[in-house]
């Protein structure tokens, strides 16, 4: 099997982008889209990864709660307030992944509007 050899740079996949491109610094415009992608993706990993150590925190907390809890009411009291707030977690992190959703449509239209004012 013989390795596919490129010709010129404009067989890249980033040259496409490149040749859309009216300046010729490569970090323009052309570039504007997959940077915010990149940086849109990495919010995502720190909310997420955030939203992860909280919740173990909490799973962790109530393991030590059950294991406190003296009756078996206590023990559903702990329980319940646990869903409770997880619950309510989940919910905040719903609201705030629609806001970096929210930013990164923003974030997008202006790319598009400027590359259109450009053109």
């Amino acid at each position: 099997m013989q390795k596919q050899v490129l010709k010129s740079a404009f067989e890249l996949p980033m040259a496409s982008f490149l040749a859309l491109s009216d300046d010729n610094n490569p970090t323009g415009s052309a570039l504007k889209i997959p940077t915010t992608i990149a940086k849109t993706l990495l919010r995502y990993q720190v909310e997420g990864l955030s939203f992860l150590q909280h919740r173990f925190q909490r799973d962790i907390k109530l393991m030590d709660d059950v294991i406190a809890a003296e009756k078996t009411n206590d023990t559903l009291d702990v329980i319940g307030d646990y869903w409770r707030d997880a619950v309510s977690d989940y919910a905040k992190e719903i609201s705030k992944t629609l806001a970096i959703n929210a930013r990164f449509a923003s974030d997008t239209a202006g790319i598009v509007r400027e590359e259109a004012k450009n053109a």
